[in-house]
């Protein structure tokens, strides 16, 4: 087995930064922003591994960290909390040879398991999963033609928000992250899963919100707050990360307004593509809701090296925990998620 030829940086390297920048699948989980964040929230190690090539220059890298807790044993994750996060090369032949060297180190003494959020050229090493599916939406400056791959059943939702009279309001301040939280934390309890805790949220606004990198969309009707969601950018992608409603306002249809008010920014932004993020392969009714906003669904693939086959979560544990969330007060929702959350990565 050859020498590793890998090398490791730190995650506020300025030339994976410049070089990131400049790769097409570039999108804010490749962003300094983003790692930090993971870091000061749930005490990851950020850190970037990247190859060189012949002239000293990166010719490929990926983000990662280590997550290490009593609960869930040390592995590298490329990256915890995120759909996806593609490795960046400049060609094939240097995401090829990439894939070759971390396969490498994976099987070095000392060297912990790692799971990535992509697929990796194929190797005898590599162990792939396809359980969710990813779509996106192509923008471009043209707002017409976005509006034209949308469904019908699409238009006439957002037809029937804004005869309704529903508002978006496009949020940057820690009050509209707060309005956000506080949805989220009745929508996640109503599905019977923790919320993040309250600390990422304000993290979130300090570390990506407020330097440009984000922001909240929330759908108001008479000054009642019916919906919000969260979206975060950089290069040319723009990314879709939370969504949250109220169930008893749904027939006004605000999530739909949402989704458009963020296709209609991006358009005029001047970005490239929608990222709606991951999707599981048996939950056919948002895999439909996400491809009417004429998004392209593409397998998903996850990438394991060093590890043992994945074991299946304990379906019934997490059916109690549900019905216990669900049928619990709010701050049991909240309490489970500032306890539990940082060993979910």
């Amino acid at each position: 087995m050859s020498t590793s030829k890998l090398e490791f940086l730190d995650h506020s390297n300025n030339d994976w930064q410049t070089f990131a920048a400049t790769q097409e699948p570039a999108n804010i989980f490749h962003h300094t922003a983003w790692s930090r964040l993971m870091q000061e929230c749930y005490g990851y190690r950020p850190f970037i591994v990247i190859l060189r090539d012949a002239h000293g220059n990166i010719c490929a890298g990926l983000p990662m960290m280590e997550v290490n807790s009593k609960i869930a044993r040390r592995r590298w994750v490329s990256l915890p909390f995120s759909d996806h996060c593609a490795p960046l090369s400049c060609d094939s032949t240097a995401l090829g040879k990439f894939a070759e060297e971390l396969t490498f180190k994976a099987h070095e003494p000392g060297t912990p398991k790692m799971e990535l959020r992509w697929a990796l050229p194929a190797q005898s090493e590599i162990q792939s999963s396809a359980e969710y599916v990813l779509h996106t939406v192509q923008l471009g400056s043209a707002l017409e033609k976005a509006a034209e791959r949308i469904h019908h059943s699409h238009r006439r939702n957002i037809k029937t928000a804004q005869t309704h009279g529903v508002q978006i309001k496009i949020g940057r301040s820690l009050e509209d992250v707060q309005a956000f939280y506080s949805l989220h934390l009745q929508t996640r309890r109503r599905q019977g899963v923790p919320i993040q805790p309250y600390r990422y949220f304000e993290l979130l606004h300090k570390r990506l919100i407020e330097q440009g990198l984000g922001f909240v969309l929330l759908a108001y009707e008479d000054g009642r707050c019916l919906a919000g969601a969260v979206f975060l950018h950089w290069s040319q992608t723009l990314t879709y990360k939370y969504g949250a409603s109220t169930s008893e306002d749904l027939h006004l249809r605000p999530n739909h307004l949402i989704f458009w008010s963020a296709i209609r920014w991006g358009c005029d932004n001047g970005f490239t593509s929608l990222d709606l993020g991951r999707t599981s392969i048996d939950n056919n009714g948002l895999r439909d809701f996400k491809s009417r906003w004429g998004a392209q669904e593409i397998p998903l693939i996850y990438t394991r090296l060093a590890c043992e086959p994945k074991q299946a979560p304990n379906g019934h544990l997490l059916e109690m925990m549900h019905v216990i969330i669900r049928k619990s007060p709010a701050w049991v929702c909240r309490l489970s998620g500032e306890i539990l959350y940082k060993h979910f990565g």
